[in-house]
């Protein structure tokens, strides 16, 4: 709890002060490093042999930051797709499943790219942060609440301490608290009600994904990276997800 405390207590001013400013460039090449620092982290997981596919992903993240991610995103669904029918009917399925699993690691960190999208709004940097607070909180929350009186598992087999208890406080919780940052910051209450509410849901399964990997190869964390907290990815998997729902949300102005 003492390491957790600590780098939070580092990591939270540093991510405000890039939040609010750091230049858009510095901000794209940030997003890009703990892109790359997470699919690190994925491969760790099961090692390849090759390792061509981090140029691919440096190649897919420069093409989604200077050209969009609409079309570099739809790329590596196509990508994806075509190994998973094409792969399976071949006789190599042990060499098509490691390529599936490759694939599926660059589309996994793909979706941080959409926090830059998200800070390109207007208000885009406190739309940002409510989003940050709101998942953190939510996890927090969660974490404590599930632990103190969870009693009905979420998922036993894939991540046997979380609790349908700790899930709705999370949920509650990092509503609630996205609602009061987005009075302060003078955001429309309906708009920072959606993004703690959609990102607070779409995290839970965020989370479960990568549990899902780390449950397969007997993984605790997927690195060590940040004392008390583990991995990039372990920090930033519902972040990632939420981002990605949360930006639809805008897009389709459901809010």
């Amino acid at each position: 709890m003492t390491k957790r405390i600590i780098s939070a207590s580092i990591l939270i001013p540093v991510a405000l002060i890039c939040i609010f400013y750091a230049p858009f460039w510095l901000l794209k090449l940030i997003i890009l490093a703990l892109s790359l620092i997470s699919y690190h982290e994925w491969l760790s997981f099961n090692p390849p042999k090759e390792r061509f596919l981090y140029f691919i992903l440096a190649l897919a993240f420069l093409s989604n930051i200077l050209f969009g991610f609409e079309h570099v995103l739809i790329v590596l669904m196509l990508i994806f797709l075509i190994h998973m029918i094409i792969g399976f009917n071949s006789i190599d399925k042990d060499r098509v499943l490691a390529q599936y699993y490759l694939l599926g690691g660059i589309f996994y960190v793909s979706l941080y790219t959409f926090f830059i999208n998200i800070i390109q709004f207007n208000n885009g940097r406190w739309l940002f942060l409510i989003l940050c607070v709101g998942i953190w909180v939510g996890d927090s929350f969660a974490y404590f609440c599930g632990k103190s009186f969870g009693r009905i598992k979420l998922a036993r087999t894939i991540s046997p301490k979380k609790t349908y208890e700790g899930a709705i406080c999370g949920v509650v919780f990092g509503t609630v608290s996205a609602l009061i940052l987005g009075y302060f910051a003078n955001i429309d209450l309906k708009v920072a009600f959606g993004i703690g509410f959609v990102a607070n849901i779409a995290g839970i399964f965020g989370d479960l994904s990568e549990s899902v990997i780390k449950r397969i190869y007997n993984r605790k964390d997927s690195s060590n990276i940040i004392p008390g907290h583990g991995g990039m990815l372990d920090r930033l998997d519902s972040l990632a997800f939420s981002a990605f729902l949360v930006y639809l949300m805008f897009l389709w102005k459901i809010f």
